[in-house]
């Protein structure tokens, strides 16, 4: 199977917090002892329990959006469109998406991760798993709160990017 996008994890995130005082104390509405982790999110501190995964980030996470956002980036225009593909040519690969050449052409739910994308991906295509048709070049972000994932749509297939400038894509309009 392909190298896909991996688990999110509580370890590098601001709100992950691990109690190392001595003296216990009454923080964001929670008693804090030694040694205790606590998810600090919401306006109420959450403790993990022994039950909570002990790397990846529980179903209860605050962050994490149910359901995810699926949104879909294509070129902007034919301009752009052109000199994509002649990039392609004269340097005899596809060259990596910038977000300054996409525009944002749809935002919708979906109950995927973009772990489930991905393993679904193997077996199906994607009309049926996304149910939308994309255009060449396409740039497909599922965002689950947690950290997004960015799909690339190139030569009939997806390859996983690992940043895509979002926030400039979002800036620009779509020309027909």
């Amino acid at each position: 199977m392909r190298e896909g996008p991996k688990k999110p994890a509580c370890f590098g995130c601001p709100d992950d917090l691990r109690y190392s005082d001595p003296i216990p104390k009454k923080n964001m509405g929670v008693m804090m002892h030694m040694g205790e982790r606590f998810c600090t999110g919401g306006k109420k501190a959450r403790r993990f329990k022994r039950s909570d995964p002990k790397i990846t980030v529980p179903g209860w996470c605050p962050r994490r959006k149910n359901p995810c956002e699926l949104r879909i980036y294509a070129i902007k225009n034919a301009g752009e469109w052109w000199l994509y593909n002649s990039l392609k040519h004269d340097l005899g690969r596809t060259p990596s998406p910038d977000g300054f050449r996409y525009a944002l052409t749809q935002e919708l739910p979906t109950e995927l991760s973009p772990r489930e994308f991905w393993k679904r991906l193997e077996c199906e295509p994607y009309q049926d798993v996304l149910g939308v048709s994309l255009e060449p070049y396409s740039v497909v972000e599922i965002d689950d709160g947690l950290k997004p994932a960015f799909f690339f749509y190139v030569d009939g297939g997806f390859t996983l990017l690992y940043s895509f400038n979002t926030d400039r894509a979002r800036k620009n309009k779509k020309e027909e």
